[in-house]
């Protein structure tokens, strides 16, 4: 008998048969209640919809389910297209939009399995509504609030976290340290509104100038961090080239006379975050005292 797979599931069994869809059981409000406390009881949205997706093969004739939010699709139930679909966004009674839902089907749906979904849905939104809020508050706490790179407690995180990839597997991990050059002129002639814009046209640029495996921070002020991995021993130069040729081509900031000073570290075994980052500004430090 052909059988779907769910992705790393955390609810219901599996594997379940396609077979057993001949009949039509209504969901009972025990189960309404064992399925709210599945989901309930999970920390984090792609959990809770893997457990609701175990429980909607269990009713309805699912090949295949996809999740997309924000632009990201996640595969919650993996097999055939299916010969129809069905696409139902996801969103509560304020109109939250939570993403939606594509369903591959076996056969097309009848009145009651609708009447069904409907039901498996309002279970779901407001647990999903919860995680999802949670996690936005979670990202929001992690971002630089004028920027929108990631703050000081991000790079925190992030850099123990590369440092603990490379103790496990070493592919190169570079550090640089950005500072802008002459930015209090900038707010004491411009003004700090012009100042403002100057840090958030930089962070534009510094994530341009880096690839979508590395990641860029506003430590405070005018400082700035990147974290390449992997990285090759020249990558801190070909970034900081990058950048320059970046500014020199922004017209607004090429105006203002931007430029910025770094200094950089490439983490060796033995290693802990803050030799890594001391050595770094150091670094950086000497650089900028440098007649230029």
């Amino acid at each position: 008998m052909e059988s779907l797979q769910l992705v790393a599931a955390y609810g219901r069994a599996p594997e379940l048969p396609i077979g057993r869809f001949t009949g039509f059981s209504a969901i009972s409000s025990l189960e309404r209640l064992e399925l709210m406390e599945s989901l309930m009881g999970q920390d984090e949205p792609l959990r809770l919809l893997q457990t609701f997706a175990g429980w909607v093969v269990n009713f309805l004739p699912v090949c295949r389910l996809e999740y997309s939010h924000r632009g990201q699709d996640q595969l919650l139930v993996e097999g055939p297209q299916g010969e129809m679909q069905l696409l139902i966004p996801l969103q509560d009674r304020l109109n939250h939009n939570m993403g939606e839902l594509c369903y591959g089907l076996t056969a097309p749906l009848q009145q009651h399995h609708h009447r069904l979904l409907q039901q498996l849905h309002q279970i779901l939104i407001y647990p999903l509504r919860l995680l999802l809020r949670i996690e936005e508050m979670d990202l929001l706490s992690r971002q630089d609030h004028l920027t929108g790179i990631g703050n000081r407690a991000s790079f925190d995180e992030s850099l123990a976290r590369a440092i603990d990839l490379s103790q496990r597997q070493d592919n190169g991990l570079l550090l640089l340290l950005l500072d802008l050059d002459h930015f209090k002129q900038i707010n004491d002639t411009h003004g700090h509104p012009v100042g403002d814009r100057v840090l958030v046209r930089f962070a534009s640029l510094a994530n341009q100038a880096i690839r979508s495996t590395d990641l860029a921070f506003r430590l405070g002020g005018d400082e700035f961090a990147l974290l390449l991995q992997p990285a090759d021993p020249f990558a801190a130069h070909r970034v900081a080239s990058r950048l320059q040729h970046l500014l020199a081509q922004d017209s607004e900031l090429s105006a203002w006379q931007v430029d910025f000073s770094f200094g950089h570290a490439a983490w060796q075994a033995g290693m802990d975050a803050q030799s890594l980052y001391q050595q770094a500004d150091q670094q950086l430090y000497l650089n900028k005292a440098r007649p230029r």
